[in-house]
């Protein structure tokens, strides 16, 4: 990942007018908005355009599902080998591309930042562990007989190598390794006067799924490299956590996340809040992600984590829109639970309560207003009608004839009793604050 306030000050110059590297910019829907000088050499862009319409089919479709994870999982990178449709006649131009995302310093997606490599390039002598570095290959470096001399970090963090005891054996005895038919027939083509070989790996023993590959002679012998592929999951044909004409009762937006935290389920509105928290739709199989104001919604986060303990949580979330206008949803997760004691799933469903909060809060307001005007005419009267009350306490009624005397005792009582009123009436008033 990438923090950037300027784009147009991202790509340092030399890689502009570079004619070996590929470098673009693509913003979160796979539209080029910037490039260098040898990628419109390459693919003779005609303007803005979508990435995706200068490859083929087939790299048109892997690159749509990359871009999808890597705005899901913005701290990741994805190496890709896609091809480039060259002219008509079905030609195209392989290039072997690092995407990695761009934001800016307040977290929000700017777009994703891509440089690549093309095959013509690299079937040229080069200094290979320089592109290690570039492009976030792992190595194994064999000698002549194949035989496993050294790797590096990141092999280590793919591989028990260690523990599978590789040091001096050969590739193909390797448990990670062995049997795979695909590679064992490379390493029987390749010698140090062919090109190099790019294949896909599937190894028994490490937890990533699949590698892409790529062999190449070195001075000692010949230097495998590594980079791990996800490779998109089929169709879930299981039935589904919630039944689909449930799933269409169940009132707000609604997902469903599986036991491994992606999305299995989602209705229309759940597509529709998708737009506001994330700024395009949520699509099944991935997850859910806030790249938007991914603290706003730390508190849901723990929620999730919550029900896959067997807890269910309600909270209220809110989010700062663009009119500078605050966003309100309540929100109720819970645990789907299944046959066994841990839950199947996360049932999430969300509310937009922006326009109950609204109203409360006029409401509020309107009885704050209310209460200051039972309140003021306490504090209006209570003023004057203290100073009374003391006139009356400096005058002698004895100066006074016998008639005055006599209103003078009926006015003093009376002053007191107004003051009381005045006085329960304030406290009356005081409940509702």
């Amino acid at each position: 990942m990438i923090s950037t306030k300027n784009l147009e000050n991202l790509i340092p110059d030399f890689l502009m007018e570079s004619g070996f590297f590929h470098v673009v910019i693509v913003d979160v829907e796979g539209r080029v908005l910037m490039h260098n000088r040898d990628f419109a050499k390459v693919d003779g862009l005609p303007g803005q355009t979508q990435f995706a319409d200068i490859l083929t089919p087939n790299s048109a479709a892997e690159f749509n599902y990359s871009l999808e994870l890597l705005l899901c999982s913005p701290k990741t990178k994805r190496d890709l080998m896609l091809e480039h449709s060259v002219g008509g006649g079905g030609k195209a131009s392989r290039v072997w591309w690092e995407f990695s995302v761009i934001t800016n310093p307040e977290m929000d997606l700017s777009g994703i930042l891509g440089i690549g490599v093309g095959m013509q390039f690299l079937e040229q002598e080069m200094p290979w562990d320089n592109l290690v570095d570039v492009l976030g290959f792992g190595k194994i470096a064999l000698d002549k007989d194949f035989r496993i001399l050294n790797w590096d970090d990141r092999i280590l963090q793919w591989f028990d190598a260690d523990g599978e005891n590789w040091k001096g054996n050969k590739l193909m005895e390797a448990p990670a390794f062995k049997g795979l038919a695909q590679l064992n027939e490379m390493l029987g083509q390749v010698s140090n006067e062919k090109n190099p070989k790019c294949l896909m790996v599937e190894s028994h023993t490490s937890p990533v799924p699949a590698f892409a590959a790529l062999l190449t002679a070195s001075t000692e012998g010949y230097h495998l490299f590594l980079v791990p592929k996800e490779i998109q999951s089929q169709k879930q044909t299981e039935k589904p956590a919630i039944p689909t004409n449930v799933l269409a009762c169940l009132p707000g937006a609604v997902f469903v996340l599986n036991k491994a935290g992606k999305l299995s389920q989602i209705n229309q509105e759940g597509k529709n809040l998708g737009r506001i928290w994330k700024g395009r739709a949520y699509s099944e199989g991935f997850s859910l992600t806030f790249p938007c104001q991914p603290n706003r919604f730390s508190k849901l986060l723990r929620a999730i984590d919550s029900a896959n303990n067997g807890l269910a949580t309600d909270l209220e979330l809110k989010m700062l829109m663009p009119d500078q206008e605050f966003q309100f949803w309540d929100a109720y997760v819970r645990p789907i639970q299944g046959g066994s004691d841990s839950p199947e799933g996360v049932l999430i469903q969300v509310f937009d309560s922006s326009k109950i909060k609204k109203q409360i809060f006029q409401v509020n307001r309107e009885n704050d207003r209310l209460r200051d005007l039972a309140l003021s005419p306490s504090h209006i009267l209570r003023g004057p009608l203290s100073s009374m009350i003391g006139l009356l306490e400096l005058i002698d009624s004895k100066q006074l004839d016998r008639e005055n005397q006599k209103l003078f005792n009926y006015l003093k009582p009376l002053s007191k009793e107004l003051d009381q009123v005045i006085r329960d009436h304030a406290k009356k008033m005081s409940t509702f604050t």
